[in-house]
């Protein structure tokens, strides 16, 4: 239930010659190291392994995804082909192997008994989102600290100038697979076959849910059978064990979609975390 996070796609063909006839670039509304990024970066290797043309990561970290997006640029509601769903996930709450908080009850007591001293960093909605609707469901005194990527939180965390972070689980569970970063909670519904040991938030919350999608847009005006052909090329892609298994060992589940049906899925989500911000009390930004 959560706003779009997205690899966008830029390509410009030539009208004569078959797509796609150049390099590919593929716009990362967020920094390397982000679920975004790793799902861009299997994805581009499978689709210049395909078509033999060199697929361009470009990443574009800031302002919550704004200034990735805005490199396209386009109306995001107008302006935006939606070519294909690729998958969904949580998020899951990282604290350094050394902090006192085992447990988001834990983080939250200390938190009520010490106003002002929990600091959480974010650098785009998958770590902002779960924290503020924490913040706000459980009425916690906590302060956010904004970041440019994932990269420069973690550097933080691990210095305990922050004491705790959300981030896809993607990202998630490279950071905690080093031992540096410990996994206190993750913010499906359901525990994670892939965390089996880390709880949910709402098992302390009942009702919190934050989930993420990622998947593939472009410019409007993209010819419609370039469209086919892309989504026909990621769907064979979630078919490819190469693509599919490191990405589902880490949190993504796949999600097949037929053609028109990802611009459904974004109308919806939107509407539902809609909800979900108004209910929470949170200010949409």
């Amino acid at each position: 239930m959560l706003a779009l996070v997205c690899c966008a796609l830029a390509s410009h063909p030539a009208c004569a010659q078959p797509y796609p006839s150049q390099p590919i670039r593929l716009i990362v509304p967020f920094g390397p190291g982000s679920g975004s990024d790793i799902v861009a970066r299997r994805l581009g290797s499978v689709l210049q392994q395909r078509w033999k043309q060199p697929v361009v990561i470009d990443n574009r970290p800031g302002a919550q995804g704004v200034i990735g997006t805005e490199a396209l640029p386009y109306d995001p509601v107008k302006d935006f082909a939606h070519i294909a769903l690729i998958g969904v996930g949580g998020s899951v709450a990282l604290v350094p192997k050394d902090s006192p908080f085992k447990s988001v009850p834990e983080l939250a007591a200390y938190a009520k008994a010490h106003p002002g001293k929990v600091f959480f960093g974010h650098a785009d909605t998958s770590s902002q989102v779960p924290a503020e609707l924490l913040r706000a469901v459980a009425k916690l005194p906590i302060e956010g600290v904004a970041y440019k990527a994932s990269a420069n939180i973690i550097v933080d965390l691990i210095g305990g100038q922050i004491q705790f972070a959300f981030f896809n689980t993607m990202t998630g569970s490279a950071q905690a697979s080093t031992g540096r970063l410990v996994p206190i909670a993750i913010t499906e519904a359901q525990r994670s076959p892939c965390w089996p040991g880390v709880p949910t938030v709402a098992e302390t919350y009942p009702g919190f849910e934050v989930t993420f999608f990622v998947g593939v847009s472009a410019p409007r005006g993209v010819p419609p059978d370039v469209v086919a052909k892309l989504h026909d090329a990621i769907r064979e892609a979630q078919d490819d064990p190469k693509f599919k298994a490191p990405l589902e060992g880490v949190g993504l589940t796949f999600v097949r979609q037929g053609p028109g049906q990802y611009a459904d899925f974004i109308g919806k989500e939107a509407q539902r975390w809609r909800e979900q911000i108004k209910a929470a009390g949170l200010v949409a930004q």
